[in-house]
């Protein structure tokens, strides 16, 4: 008789262990979900500029080309600086571009190129540069034809180095579109910042 009570005795004492590892497991899952479903409500799912607070009145921006100032700067650049900045503002913002002569625009960005410099940096101790760098530097206008109060300009630089072993002539695009990303990148939080 003892001997089937001791039997029972650790049937029930495993079957109580086990019940509590099964509530510990449902009470984690349950928290798990518990969290994960907090933390899905609580933040974005994406966050962007097209996400930010700018005036919903400002609906429509035009670009003027950006001028050539620095002496250095290659013909085509600011022409393809000004397609890149509409391109990215048209991504990275709720703006809708129209023609220069269109009324309905409430933004009118240009801007000068005010600097393009390529420089060593890093000298060794035998006098070579194992780096050089591009610098660009400009001048933004954005003129806001709404609320001339919010109409304003600002000067931005941006650089990249690269070795100097390499041509810079073969390297020259992929470097501009480096400095580019990080002009318009500038740009965008520059107008995010004031409005």
């Amino acid at each position: 008789m003892s001997s089937t009570l001791d039997v029972f005795t650790r049937l029930f004492l495993s079957l109580q262990r086990i019940s509590v590892f099964i509530m510990r497991v449902f009470l984690r899952i349950g928290f798990f979900l518990t969290l994960t479903t907090f933390l899905n409500s609580c933040f974005p799912t994406s966050i962007g500029f097209k996400d930010a607070s700018m005036d919903p009145n400002l609906k429509f921006f035009t670009v003027e080309n950006f001028e050539q100032i620095a002496a250095n700067t290659p013909m085509n650049y600011p022409v393809q600086f000004t397609e890149f900045l509409k391109d990215g503002i048209v991504s990275n913002t709720k703006l809708k571009l129209v023609p220069l002569e269109d009324e309905t625009r409430h933004l009118v960005f240009s801007g000068e190129i005010t600097r393009y410099d390529i420089a060593p940096v890093s000298i060794q101790t035998d006098n070579q540069a194992a780096q050089t760098r591009l610098t660009v530097g400009m001048k933004v206008f954005v003129e806001n034809l709404l609320n001339e109060e919010k109409s304003m300009e600002f000067n931005i630089n941006r650089f990249v180095d690269f070795n100097s072993d390499v041509d810079y002539n073969s390297i020259e695009v992929q470097l501009l579109e480096n400095i580019n990303d990080q002009l318009l990148q500038d740009i965008l939080n520059k107008l995010q910042a004031d409005w």
